[in-house]
């Protein structure tokens, strides 16, 4: 979700000042190895196998895009789609080594901070990933926010969401992965506010999903249950359809046993946080395990749960 783009007035500078405020801890194991073969409870992790058709595209498209790097090095765009080909690829590191290239040749560029950090945070790699959107929003400053263009569109084509709200949503997001809670309930709620107006329902979803999990791991549940029950039946949405649905797993609309067949994992997670939070550790921690097996990649989430549960900023 979120890789899109807007018009928004909004200065940085507070917004700077927030970030900054959010501190990374480094008491999640391995939290910074950098390691794209090993999650962080040791399973292996892969490419994804894909389809003949899919992966020809997929190789297709980086084959343009080192092209594109190749012809015009001088370009800012030529390093991003040169970056984020490699990550819809799921090379993940090789993406990392992107980015950082275009950074070196533009230190100035928000826009390449800001898809690193995605990158760095999938690579287990999460205070230098902060750290990125943090610089990122410091670069950003007082620039009007701008829709960010979407190499994988929703079904529609149409673009919902912007820098700025990007890079605020997934610094708050990353900060589960340190145990930073406060940091993901400002976030969520500034990056909520940066929404276009056709997007806030899709923007609502997906904030109060982390909002409610953040109150809860810190003992605030009459909070956590004001955030999720803010999210009301019948919203109009664009994409973010299966956050929609642990929502609704959350607030007891939805019974787990009507999704039991899904692989999503933002559905599953939501149902192994539940049962942790129900005191179900054994069947936190199966359905956790299960999440990070299934997928080539792992889910940093569930390994961050089960690696270091008791994780909090210091």
């Amino acid at each position: 979700m979120m890789t899109r783009r807007i018009a928004l007035l909004c200065p940085g500078l507070a917004l700077g000042l927030l970030l900054a405020a959010a501190p990374a801890s480094a008491n999640v194991p391995g939290a910074d190895a950098g390691n794209c073969a090993t999650s962080l409870i040791g399973t292996p992790l892969t490419i994804p196998e894909y389809s003949a058709a899919t992966q020809k595209v997929l190789d297709e498209d980086i084959a343009i895009a080192a092209a594109a790097l190749r012809i015009a090095p001088g370009r800012e765009d030529s390093h991003i789609w040169y970056g984020r080909r490699l990550d819809y690829a799921g090379r993940i590191c090789d993406a990392v080594d992107a980015f950082s290239a275009g950074i070196a040749k533009f230190p100035e560029s928000y826009k390449l901070y800001r898809f690193r950090a995605r990158d760095l945070t999938r690579a287990r790699r999460f205070r230098e990933a902060l750290a990125d959107y943090e610089k990122a929003l410091e670069l950003m400053g007082d620039t009007p926010d701008s829709f960010e263009p979407d190499g994988m569109p929703n079904p529609i084509g149409l673009t919902i969401s912007t820098y700025r709200g990007n890079i605020v949503y997934y610094h708050a997001q990353t900060s589960f992965a340190t145990g930073d809670y406060r940091a993901m309930v400002s976030g969520m709620a500034k990056s909520l506010e940066l929404s276009a107006d056709f997007a806030r329902d899709d923007m609502r979803v997906p904030t109060a999903y982390w909002t409610y999990i953040a109150y809860r791991k810190m003992g605030e549940h009459a909070k956590a249950r004001a955030a999720i029950d803010a999210i009301e039946p019948g919203l109009k949405l664009i994409e973010n359809f299966t956050y929609y649905q642990a929502v609704q797993i959350m607030q007891g609309r939805l019974d787990p046993a009507a999704v039991k067949d899904t692989r999503d994992s933002t559905i599953k997670f939501a149902i192994a946080m539940e049962r942790r939070f129900a005191g179900d550790e054994k069947g936190a921690k199966a359905l956790l395990a299960e999440i990070v097996r299934e997928n080539p990649q792992g889910h940093w989430p569930s390994e961050a749960e089960l690696a270091s549960p008791d994780r909090k900023s210091h």
